[in-house]
């Protein structure tokens, strides 16, 4: 067998590989999502069980164990997000049934007396209102369709994350011999290459949660404190929202501060909404100019456009797998031209 591979050319060979990786992307296409997140988790898996390795006999423990540090404060966040969101969604389905029937018991009564003050006319103040009115009640009944449509996915969910499950012990588990089977397919002059490639790669992953998690996580934990003093409800959802609005371009948590701020004010609670903004304002920029670039200096190589396309974009196409595999890929492929890049200059210098 071997012997009539080795008579096949190379012309052969190599449309075959692609043909069968095309359809082994087909097939695994409504997967593919979970399995490349799953391998990017395995890294920071492989990372922890490392640490734990010394401690244990063996490493199938110890990848285990990596992986119950890693879910650990996830199953955390989640429990109490999925808490509070129903906490909320039992409120929001009871407003719009309440409006659905007719008999909406909402209260304006603080928005109506602050659209009052603006000194308009009787007629155009109730438009306002109603205005206000309707974009809630439509707010609402969004939201509580989007509730339903999550609820109807579990099972298909749950089919997603015995996937992830799956792909992140097997990647943790086997990814020297992963690394191990590309240094063997890839060319000896092409070697220095790929490894300049993967440490990219490496740099990327690091970054990911140094320069970025890590900050919004920062921002989160130091936003929801400030909510918890001020005496805002669902300080923990509101906390969550406020890490994860760090990653949208120029506006960042502002969307989420100066909401809550302007809600705040507009409802009568002026001190309130001034301090959330006031403290946001400290938050966003004490973590943006200076816990960030302190601990990410060293990763500071792929550019920062790099991760704010990844995350923003990737999020869009692949959903929360996207905020990890949008940046890995777009760094994976900067490192890639920057490496390739350089090898071309010195190419040049040296027939110079």
């Amino acid at each position: 067998m071997i012997s009539h591979i080795k008579k096949m050319s190379s012309s052969t060979i190599f449309p075959l590989l692609l043909l069968l990786t095309i359809l082994s992307l087909v097939v695994l296409s409504p997967i593919i999502t979970m399995v490349i997140f799953g391998a990017i988790l395995a890294y920071y898996v492989r990372f922890i069980s490392q640490k734990i390795k010394p401690y244990v006999k063996y490493d199938t423990l110890a990848i285990f164990l990596g992986m119950i540090l890693l879910t650990i404060p996830i199953a955390i966040l989640l429990y109490f997000t999925i808490t509070q969101i129903l906490g909320i969604s039992s409120l929001l389905l009871g407003s719009v049934q309440q409006a659905t029937a007719g008999n909406s018991t909402m209260d304006l009564s603080h928005i109506n007396g602050a659209v009052e003050k603006l000194g308009l006319s009787p007629a155009i103040t109730q438009n306002i209102v109603d205005a206000i009115k309707s974009g809630i009640l439509q707010l609402l009944s969004a939201i509580t369709n989007s509730l339903i449509t999550m609820v109807s996915s579990i099972p298909a969910l749950a089919a997603q994350i015995l996937i992830l499950i799956f792909s992140i012990f097997y990647f943790a588990r086997d990814g020297d011999k992963i690394v191990q089977y590309i240094k063997d397919v890839v060319p000896d002059k092409d070697k220095s290459f790929y490894r300049e490639v993967l440490e990219g790669a490496d740099d990327v992953l690091k970054s990911i949660i140094v320069g970025n998690i890590i900050p919004a996580a920062i921002l989160g934990i130091l936003s929801g404190v400030v909510y918890y003093f001020l005496g805002y409800p669902y300080v923990i959802l509101l906390a969550i929202v406020s890490g994860i609005a760090m990653f949208i371009p120029i506006i960042g948590p502002w969307i989420v501060y100066g909401v809550i701020g302007l809600f705040s004010i507009l409802t009568g609670n002026t001190v309130q909404g001034v301090l959330v903004i006031f403290f946001g304002w400290i938050i966003e920029t004490t973590t943006d100019f200076y816990i960030r670039p302190r601990i990410s200096v060293q990763y500071s190589e792929v550019h920062p456009l790099v991760f704010l396309l990844g995350f923003i974009y990737g999020a869009v196409t692949m959903g929360i797998p996207g905020l990890f595999i949008g940046p890995l890929i777009l760094g994976i492929t900067y490192a890639a031209y920057k490496v390739y890049r350089q090898e071309r200059v010195k190419s040049k210098q040296t027939q110079d």
